[in-house]
């Protein structure tokens, strides 16, 4: 499917830790991207309630225990997330939230398969077709790079949307280099990550 008829979705999150198969989501963004452009009224947030919370988690992302007293549980939402995640998925390091999301998922009985899209690696692309050598894969040298203003970083919300407006960049640039299919964009990011995934946070 052409990229101007596909339909992405930027996607973070932030969790109880870092362990996949044990921690928890406890912040949900996404952040639809339909016709090279940002759907901004149809973004969705949502802070959940873990069956544990970790205090050390809290340096990384700021959110409190007492901030979570109110909101929902996953499995509460769980329904409305799913809807949400409608599309490819795309992210920095979006392999990372997306197994979080399978497995907290099929915890209530979902199935979650989708494609998934890293920007990093989409980058990492571009940057070979401009013969540009050592480019920086980090989230914050990509930010600076496409001149966004760093702010409330390690917020699922805020990095959805700068992840979201790094892809809107990055698939005009792709447009350029004659990559049109959505599946090309898929194709060209795994293959890249299939080669290295060693970049920082």
């Amino acid at each position: 499917m052409h990229l101007e008829n596909s339909k992405f979705c930027a996607i973070d999150i932030e969790t109880t830790g870092l362990d996949t198969k044990k921690d928890e989501i406890i912040a949900f963004a996404c952040v639809p991207i339909v016709n090279l452009k940002i759907l901004v009224h149809d973004f969705f947030y949502a802070m959940l309630n873990p069956k544990k919370y970790k205090v050390d988690a809290m340096k990384y992302h700021g959110i409190s225990k007492d901030n979570l007293k109110t909101a929902p549980t996953f499995a509460q939402v769980a329904g409305t997330i799913w809807q949400a995640l409608e599309g490819i998925l795309v992210g920095y390091c979006v392999e990372w939230d997306y197994t979080f999301l399978r497995r907290q998922l099929k915890s209530v009985g979902v199935n979650l398969k989708r494609d998934v899209v890293d920007i990093a690696m989409v980058e990492k692309w571009l940057a070979g077709r401009r013969r540009i050598e050592n480019v920086d894969l980090r989230f914050e040298a990509m930010m600076k790079a496409y001149g966004l203003e760093q702010y409330y970083r390690h917020n699922a919300a805020a990095d959805a949307f700068f992840a979201a407006q790094i892809f809107q960049i990055q698939m005009r640039k792709l447009l350029t280099f004659g990559v049109e299919s959505a599946e090309e964009v898929i194709q060209l990011a795994k293959q890249r990550m299939d080669v290295d995934h060693t970049f920082g946070f």
